[in-house]
């Protein structure tokens, strides 16, 4: 709390303006220059605090697919027995996960049709340089030594095999939503080096845990939001709330129900006005004039509502009526 100066104290200090023992200007100066200069952080409007929130409904069920169809086929290719397991599914930026490489695995650059866009098969350096060796014919009961250098042209051709035995595990996998065609683009050592998409671009990062025999290693697909948000969008127009079913159930309850219903069914001929006192003096045999033709035609009323016109007539010794159509605006009382 800032201390409130007293009479005595605003005498002294008006006394020491005017002897000029205090200087005006240097106390303004003081007094309107700015606090210390507090760090400022961009904020963009047209992208969201983060892509952590992303996520495509279902789509760990692809990947576990995905997973369990190429750990077959591995098996198959080697004669060994191969497991893969869905470890992690994040979303983040690109910039994030390029953070997170190390630069020395092998990277499959594939082509989703017809999806906009592609997607990233990255085989870490410890998977990458066992699954050469095995390709090799070399044996998998211990890890394979890891340079320290990125894998080579050759060793990438090496490898091209097998990153694309991938894709029509891939293409199985993602039939349960949209038929796709995943095709291996090339076979790359450094991302850095290539233009897959802008930094800050949201992409959806699954990691896969690898076992062959003793060997293991990581999997990481790597697909754009961008790419997977016409299937978000397939997903929200194939949902039906189950709002909507239930409605439906009542609807046809509803109707169910009101095929049983009883109502009152009136016809009316004509309408008259009478007093109370000719009414009081009807004798038998008087006649009553009703206003109409013969073939003028009733009103059939449903509920006191009428709704039909209708001929009266006599149908197996019964009075009857014969509807001749609707009632056009029908529903008055």
């Amino acid at each position: 709390m800032e201390k409130i100066l007293s009479k005595e104290e605003i005498a002294d200090l008006l006394s020491a303006v005017r002897q000029g023992q205090v200087d005006i200007e240097t106390v303004a100066e003081d007094a309107v220059q700015p606090a210390a200069a507090k760090s400022v952080e961009n904020c963009n409007l047209f992208r969201s605090s983060g892509t952590e929130g992303w996520r495509l409904r279902n789509f760990d069920l692809i990947l576990d697919s995905f997973a369990r169809n190429y750990a077959m086929s591995l098996s198959t290719r080697f004669q060994r027995a191969a497991h893969i397991k869905l470890e992690a599914l994040e979303s983040m930026s690109f910039d994030t996960l390029l953070q997170r490489l190390s630069g020395r695995g092998a990277i499959g650059v594939l082509q989703l049709e017809p999806l906009t866009g592609g997607g990233l098969l990255i085989f870490d350096e410890q998977l990458a340089f066992s699954l050469m060796e095995m390709v090799l014919g070399g044996n998998s009961q211990g890890q394979a030594l890891i340079p320290e250098r990125p894998l080579s042209a050759i060793e990438l051709n090496v490898l091209r095999d097998v990153i694309l035995s991938a894709c029509p595990e891939l293409n199985k996998g993602f039939k349960q939503i949209e038929a796709i065609k995943a095709e291996l683009v090339e076979v790359v050592s450094n991302l850095r080096l290539l233009n897959f998409v802008d930094p800050e671009v949201g992409v959806s990062v699954s990691q896969f845990k690898v076992a062959i025999e003793n060997l293991e290693g990581h999997i990481t697909l790597v697909i754009p939001h961008l790419t997977l948000e016409p299937l978000q969008k397939k997903q929200k127009l194939k949902a039906v709330p189950a709002s909507s079913l239930q409605s439906t159930r009542w609807q046809q309850l509803v109707c169910a129900e009101l095929n049983n219903m009883e109502v009152k069914v009136e016809v009316r001929l004509a309408s008259l006005s009478l007093r109370v006192r000719d009414i009081l003096n009807f004798q038998v045999g008087d006649v009553i004039d009703l206003g109409i033709k013969p073939e003028t035609p009733a009103k059939v009323s449903i509920e006191e509502r009428s709704k039909f016109f209708g001929m009266v007539g006599v149908q197996g010794n019964k009075k009857a009526v014969r509807i001749s159509g609707p009632i056009p605006g029908g529903g008055e009382q």
